[in-house]
């Protein structure tokens, strides 16, 4: 059985997150179920800002780029299992 909830929330936020559920090939209401059905699930609520790189990650891929650019310390493609395998047993 459906119902009909009643929620305020800024016009803003509905409006960005209604056109990513539609980039997403979703509705709003399908994304709030979900999420209320998640929250049911794990019984628990958490917020994040997202992932940010350390400076120890960002100086680590700086690393591997200058050596991609370099050609040092990359191999690769290779053409078969046997030549990777052949590549590994070295």
């Amino acid at each position: 059985m459906k119902t009909t909830m009643h929620i305020k929330i800024d016009q803003d936020i509905k409006n960005k997150s209604a056109k990513l559920a539609s980039r997403l090939g979703l509705s709003l209401s399908t994304i709030v179920n979900a999420s209320l059905r998640n929250f049911i699930k794990i019984e628990t609520f958490s917020v994040s800002l997202g992932e940010e790189m350390t400076p120890y990650m960002e100086s680590w891929l700086a690393e591997i780029e200058h050596d991609k650019k370099a050609g040092k310390n990359v191999n690769g493609p290779f053409d078969s299992i046997m030549a990777l395998k052949a590549h590994l047993s070295k």
